[in-house]
């Protein structure tokens, strides 16, 4: 194990059922590739090594390092903590693979939020967090796994269990094209940025 490297982790692993086909095989217009290889084109300048947690069957083209949910149907959770069990590294920079806006200076501030007494570091507007844009110490493992032998997947509660950082952050203010969180759900979320 190498305490001091990162592992990036695109979470790639959810039913899609608002967008009605797999979100990470969807095109991002801006670069004409897939949400998935975004998601790691985004996250490899600032890790060791890169594992996407979903199906292999659809996504293994994104590489070898693709590893199915060890607890299917717990949601980020569960994928988290699949992450955790298949990485190299304590550290994790995580992305879900919905969140395309993710910029280079946030993803620097999630690495940079993660000191020897922190477990997790998540953005926070307001109200608002974002638990699938942060970074995770392994070390989060054991509680994410009680919580899910509880019977308890939400990351709320999760994360009540576990030395967070929050890193605040203003909301929004131009639109969907300005908002680093943007999640896309839907089809005509994709609308705003067709060339």
């Amino acid at each position: 194990m190498m305490p001091q490297g990162w592992t990036g982790v695109v979470l790639a692993g959810g039913r899609s059922s608002r967008m009605g086909q797999d979100k990470a095989l969807l095109t991002w217009p801006p670069t004409k590739r897939s949400l998935l290889d975004h998601a790691l084109d985004r996250l490899a300048p600032h890790v060791d090594e890169l594992l996407v947690v979903g199906d292999p069957r659809t996504h293994g083209l994104a590489g070898p390092f693709v590893v199915p949910d060890l607890i299917p149907g717990q949601g980020p959770l569960g994928g988290l903590l699949t992450a955790m069990r298949y990485t190299t590294h304590d550290r994790l920079l995580v992305l879900a693979v919905d969140m395309p806006l993710v910029d280079e200076g946030l993803l620097e501030r999630l690495k940079g939020g993660m000191g020897n007494q922190t477990d997790a570091v998540v953005p926070r507007r307001g109200d608002r967090w974002e638990p699938l844009c942060a970074a995770y110490h392994r070390r989060c493992s054991a509680v994410f796994e009680a919580r899910i032998a509880a019977g308890e997947r939400r990351m709320a509660q999760a994360l009540e269990h576990v030395r967070t950082t929050w890193l605040e952050f203003p909301p929004a203010a131009g639109g969907p094209s300005s908002d680093l969180f943007l999640n896309l759900n839907r089809p005509t979320d994709l609308d705003p940025f067709l060339l």
